[in-house]
């Protein structure tokens, strides 16, 4: 049978204006979002600038395999763009989420005979020139088949992140990109739609109907909240999950008057008690942490970092899928410069491999396994990057 037509669209929503950021993707076959280069500090190639984890979220909790991105746009042609700077934008994008890169820009030249550079795509000037004018498109498949192994390898199984970071029931922008969070834990953002409608409770782990897990739910925003927003989450915990965060005050709508407050109130009065406090409480199969940061909350529910770095390059740049049979992170040098050092994974099965999307090499590690974590000494020039796969045999 044939396939039907499939639609991709990119991000407006909660980024050009305010609105539920993840529930705009809910109808993409492919959820789409967009990077620029060269990487930045400031505004136009940062991660706040056009953010990927918005799109990332709404891919991985709506169950979309695949997210696309608009990749390497630029305000100018200045035709000097390296390679090895465009693969770290790539790299630091890819971490965030992205699988599959849609050139900006790649244009037919039908015309012979022209003098390079040059480019029919005249518009505003902008983009990186993906065209056989360019000096390098001789060994163009060196870099379009690193970023297909790339591609394929982030495509395989689920992702492995271990915090849902509710976003609240009050239409907002996204929030900042660069908002402090434990190092080493990975997460993804949940709306409303997806904590009532797509989440269940499997073994004390919230779980999507495609299979993807999360160890808590976060709550940083708790002041006002939806009344079937609480009472949600309270039939979550009943069922086993861990919540992190405080009790919510009030109600965040005027419907229902005071009667939604005390709807409120009374669910935080069953999860949280009548005094707030620090520690954890239990109710019915789940517990609710509070009165503590998220990275103390976390080791309070018994979670350990997912990767830890020991070197003194910085931290390396991950990702965590988990496929059948195997463990799969990405593993990226730090922005501007090469990693030699330890990684410490928080996964103790078997066989380790590192994987070369560059020479398509994949090579047997003796990693170091110790109270269900193995760390692999790993050696990466600037905008490097492999795949660490632990399998069962």
């Amino acid at each position: 049978a044939s396939r039907g037509m499939s639609i991709a669209y990119e991000t407006a929503a909660g980024d050009v204006f305010p609105a539920d950021i993840m529930a705009y993707y809910r109808y993409a076959d492919v959820p789409m979002c967009e990077f620029w280069q060269p990487l930045s500090e400031g505004y136009v190639g940062s991660l706040d600038f056009k953010p990927v984890k918005p799109a990332a979220s709404a891919a991985h909790l709506y169950g979309k395999p695949r997210l696309a991105a608009e990749a390497f746009t630029s305000f100018s042609h200045t035709w000097d763009e390296d390679w090895r700077d465009l693969k770290q934008v790539a790299n630091v994008n890819m971490a965030e989420g992205v699988t599959h890169l849609v050139f900006h820009t790649y244009t037919h030249n039908p015309q012979v005979g022209f003098l390079p550079p040059g480019t029919s795509f005249a518009g505003a000037g902008i983009g990186t020139p993906f065209l056989r004018g360019q000096t390098w498109w001789r060994h163009m498949p060196e870099f379009t088949t690193y970023l297909a192994r790339c591609s394929y390898m982030l495509e395989r199984g689920c992702p492995a992140n271990d915090v849902l970071w509710y976003l609240g029931d009050e239409v907002d922008h996204k929030p900042p990109q660069h908002a402090p969070f434990p190092e080493g834990f990975r997460y993804d953002y949940c709306n409303p739609d997806v904590l009532i409608n797509r989440l269940e409770v499997r073994d004390g782990r919230l779980v999507t109907p495609e299979g993807v897990e999360y160890a808590v739910l976060w709550l940083p925003e708790t002041t006002r909240m939806l009344p079937e927003t609480a009472e949600r989450i309270e039939a979550l915990v009943r069922a086993g999950a861990t919540v992190v965060g405080e009790a919510p005050r009030q109600a965040a709508t005027l419907r229902g008057g005071r009667s939604a407050d005390k709807r409120v109130e009374r669910v935080a009065a069953r999860l949280w008690g009548r005094k707030a406090g620090k520690g954890v409480r239990r109710v019915g199969r789940g517990r609710v942490i509070s009165g503590m940061p998220l990275g103390e909350a976390l080791a309070v529910a018994g979670l350990r970092p997912d990767v830890e770095t020991q070197s003194a390059d910085g931290n390396v740049m991950w990702l965590h899928r988990k496929a059948e049979g195997a463990d799969i992170y990405f593993v990226a040098a730090p922005v501007g410069g090469g990693f030699d050092g330890e990684v410490r994974f928080r996964c103790g099965r078997g066989r380790v491999q590192v994987w070369d999307p560059v020479s398509g090499t994949v090579t047997d590690m003796a990693g170091a396994v110790a109270d269900g974590t193995t760390s692999v000494r790993l050696s990466l020039p600037q905008a490097g990057c492999c795949f660490v796969v632990f399998t069962d045999g």
